[in-house]
């Protein structure tokens, strides 16, 4: 068994690089990960002590740059307030705010006191314990090991960024993230979203892409209702009122086919379901022999399956099949969009009509349709015009309904997967077991290895519920953190389950802060008996643990492909990367990798044959590289496993560490998989309204409301709920936005963070427009109250400006913490959770998301 109460195991020394006799160390072929992004880094050490930190100019990820956030690590690796042993609760009580007592224990009393907990709760009924992680580097072993435990509640508890972007996503492009084409693409909008300017995956790699596409004459059009980084740098910044970009989206779609016919007929017809034949009840008119879906031939005048050969697809009109009376997909599509005229979408966003048209056009014109490029030899359609949703579109209480409306101008102008389009990340891989899958229908499956779960929309099972999150319920979710959030309130929601949780493993998250309200968080929190959490400080949900962990940092760590690049790794770099994250130095002593700590704890509970028989499973080892159930395996050896496994049998950790990366050339085909591709693309949805009456009838069974009204096959614009309340004084709505120097409420505690972060005019107040201001007496630098209607109260500076929507807030990032392992960044800035609540109807209840968009009163505070 190892042992884990003793000294930092030693995964291996990395490549040292640098000038003979110089006196400094240069240590390379490690990573950073404050962000998702994982920078490849090169780590500079004097006698041992890291002094430097800088972007690996090897590495085609990141091409030597790095962010703030990446070369301010160093701080947080030494800071004074940093963990080196195991601590036991003391005080019973817990809350928001209420010291924990923690004292000092040593390992073995720690990993004995988990292990018997954990253990007896096993033996009961596994499901009681509940894991969570934000370590994407600790993902991979974490669900392997919570599935030999035998529980499936793996969740987040907090809602996540990506509960609502990942399931479209999977559902449009095939893939677990989004991105523009910047080499070839000449306008780009930006909804909500700040790709480019040093936010989301890959932010330094495209941050590079962004400034050459704006040199060579991109434009660049943001649409949001703060004037964000991106904002600042736009070409033209369009405010928008929160929780409106669906009427918008809409609207521009009505323009492009009905009024200018700016739209991509034979890709419309080809490559998506726009040609399928609707019936009467919303669902596609099938082939009586065969089963498929029929399309209309113009020229035989009658219906084929969508797949037979030599046919003209159409895609308007009303045909006669088998006695119905049916038209295509995308004549639905033009009908439904028709009533959100550029009129009608000006008085629910407050842009003006003239704007709505003329980026309508713009955006048509500039794809080019029509179009071709040839690039390495191959010609391939040019589009070189895409719109990219994120987050300020995400966090609304329809978000599944607006994300669908948005991605369909990619896709009614045919920009997806060419020169200069849309497109996700990975779509066709480099080895044979990764490529496109096509479903029956002849629609695009998410391949497997791109899952982060079971992301089959299309055979995926609706069923009782299992888990708190009611994940087997909701064929679409994501995240789910908000729903299990809901479901621990009201037990009453969760009565068919045979158990409630009694413990809970979390690690490199802090729902506290980024829930929807720590209030309602913390009674989440004080309803599990037992929790076990791993960190580097005490933030404000460790305040709430019974035994703490200390953790290592980034650069004290070993982990195999941090850059995700089945999922992350953008195309943009020209590249495949299988990179490595090793150690630069030694942890104090007493601190561990959590993912060992996990290893450990497995064997003394007397589950490590499952273990093993679950990495195999989980990382597909077979043969010579599969673990015999019975094995001892140290962390290292399971990394060599899983290099040698993905990368090549010669190719195992020792080589990673001594090359950094497993690289490869991407052809024009990975790049740009279009004609790679066989699937269609959906344009109808007609999946999403085919899981209702099951979704339906298993909820009637168990007693449960589900509200499935927006489960619907073409999107429509619904209004959030702050949209409708007019409580007398909350005449404001609040955003939150991201700060391009902090990552969640990670990085909140760095020094040299929030020095710089000081110096930001925004970065601790709140934003109000100029004229809000003027009408409510407030003026630059005033204290302010900002109030919610659910009882949450912060107090801040107002920063009074032209660059935010006039009947909105801007609050920045995740700050405003309490917690005493918050250092430099405790107190300062505005807790934006702590105004939110969460209730049922601010749940988008296909993919999980919610809504963080609320009404606020803002009164000039007291002297």
């Amino acid at each position: 068994m190892t042992n884990l109460s003793a000294a930092a195991s030693n995964v291996g020394a990395p490549t040292r690089r640098g000038p003979p006799g110089s006196g400094d160390d240069v240590w390379v072929h490690t990573a950073c990960d404050y962000c998702n992004a994982n920078c490849p880094i090169i780590v500079h050490r004097v006698n041992g002590v890291v002094v430097k930190i800088e972007g690996d100019p090897d590495s085609p990820h990141s091409r030597g740059r790095l962010c703030s956030k990446g070369q301010s690590a160093l701080m947080t690796l030494y800071d004074p307030k940093r963990l080196t042993a195991p601590l036991k609760r003391t005080n019973p009580e817990k809350g928001l705010g209420i010291d924990p007592k923690f004292v000092p224990i040593s390992w073995e009393e720690a990993l004995s006191t988990v292990a018997q907990r954990l253990g007896q709760i096993r033996k009961d009924n596994p499901q009681k314990l509940i894991v969570t992680t934000w370590d994407v580097n600790g993902m991979p072993i974490l669900t392997p090991w919570a599935n030999a435990f035998g529980t499936t509640n793996n969740t987040r508890i907090n809602p996540s960024c990506g509960d609502a972007i990942h399931p479209l996503t999977y559902l449009i492009n095939g893939s677990f993230q989004q991105e523009i084409d910047l080499d070839y693409c000449n306008y780009a909008i930006l909804l909500g979203a700040q790709y480019g300017f040093n936010a989301g995956v890959n932010a330094t790699l495209v941050a590079q892409k962004m400034a050459d596409a704006r040199l060579r004459g991109m434009k660049v059009v943001v649409i949001d209702p703060v004037g964000t980084n991106a904002a600042a740098k736009a070409d033209e910044w369009v405010p928008i009122r929160p929780g409106t970009d669906a009427a918008l989206a809409l609207a521009m779609v009505n323009l492009l086919v009905n009024e200018y016919g700016l739209y991509d007929a034979e890709f419309l017809k080809h490559r998506t379901n726009a040609p399928y034949l609707i019936g009467p009840d919303g669902s596609y008119v099938r082939d009586p022999a065969s089963g498929k879906p029929l399309v209309w031939d113009t020229v035989a005048h009658q219906a084929l399956p969508f797949d037979a050969s030599g046919m003209t697809e159409g895609l308007e009109g009303i045909h006669a099949v088998g006695g119905l009376k049916c038209k295509p997909a995308f004549q639905l599509l033009k009908e439904h969009t028709s009533r959100y005229t550029p009129e009608m979408a000006s008085v629910i966003t407050t842009v003006p009509p003239t704007t709505i048209r003329r980026l309508a056009r713009e955006f048509g014109e500039a794809a080019k349709i029509g179009s071709k490029i040839r690039i390495g030899g191959k010609e391939l359609p040019y589009r070189p015009a895409a719109i990219k949703p994120f987050n300020g579109v995400m966090r609304h209480a329809h978000a599944t309904l607006t994300g669908l409306a948005v991605l369909m101008l990619n896709l009614v102008i045919g920009g997806i997967y060419v020169p200069g389009s849309y497109r996700g990340t990975n779509l066709i891989g480099p080895d044979r077991r990764w490529h496109d899958e096509v479903e029956p229908d002849g629609l695009l499956v998410t391949p497997e290895v791109l899952g982060l779960h079971d992301v089959n929309y299309y055979t995926r099972d609706v069923r009782a519920p299992e888990t708190i999150n009611w994940g087997e319920m909701l064929p679409f979710a994501h995240g789910m953190g908000g729903i299990l959030h809901l479901n621990m309130l009201e037990p009453e929601r969760i009565k068919n389950l045979p158990y409630r949780p009694e413990a809970l493993i979390v690690s490199r998250t802090n729902p506290v802060m980024t829930g929807a309200g720590p209030k309602q968080t913390a009674e989440v929190l004080r309803r599990i008996p037992f929790i076990v959490c791993f960190a580097q400080e005490i933030d404000e949900t460790g305040e709430f643990a019974d035994i703490v962990f200390p953790d290592t940092h980034a650069l004290e760590r070993c982990n195999l492909f941090p850059q995700r690049m089945r999922i992350n790794v953008s195309p943009a770099s020209g590249h495949f990367y299988w990179g490595i994250q090793q150690p630069v130095v030694d942890p104090p002593p007493g601190v561990r990798n959590w993912v060992e700590v996990l290893m450990d704890l497995a064997e003394r509970m007397g589950f490590r044959e499952e273990l093993n028989i679950t990495f195999n499973a989980a990382f597909k080892l077979r043969g010579e590289l599969a673990l015999k159930p019975e094995q001892d395996c140290s962390y290292a050896e399971l990394l060599d496993r899983r290099a040698r496994n993905t990368v090549g049998t010669d190719k195992g950790l020792d080589y990673l560490k001594q090359q950094g990366a497993h690289v490869k050339v991407r052809s024009v085909e990975e790049a740009y998989p279009i004609a790679a591709v066989k699937a269609r693309f959906p344009v109808y949805f007609e999946i999403i309204t085919r899981h209702v009456p099951k979704i339906e009838s298993v909820a009637a069974e168990l007693g449960y409301h589900i509200d499935t009204s927006d489960y619907m096959a073409l999107p429509d614009w619904k209004p959030c709920p702050a949209y409708n309340e007019k409580e007398p004084g909350f005449d404001l709505i609040g955003v939150n936005y991201k700060m391009p120097m902090h990552h969640h409420s990670v990085t909140a505690r760095n020094p040299w963070l929030t020095e710089v972060s000081d110096r930001h005019p925004y970065f601790s107040h709140i934003m109000i427009h100029t004229e809000t201001a003027r009408r409510k007496g407030i003026a630059d630098g005033d204290q302010v109250w900002v109030e919610s209607p659910f009882g949450g109260k912060q107090k801040a500076v107002a920063r009074v400006t032209e660059c935010i929507h006039p009947e909105v807030v801007g609050i920045a990032g995740v700050l405003g913490g309490w917690a005493s392992g918050k250092g430099a960044g405790r107190g300062k800035g505005v807790h934006y959770a702590s105004l939110l609540s969460l209730t049922p109807e601010r749940i988008d209840w296909i993919s999980s998301a919610t809504d963080q968009c609320i009404r606020l009163k803002v009164t000039k505070a007291t002297p």
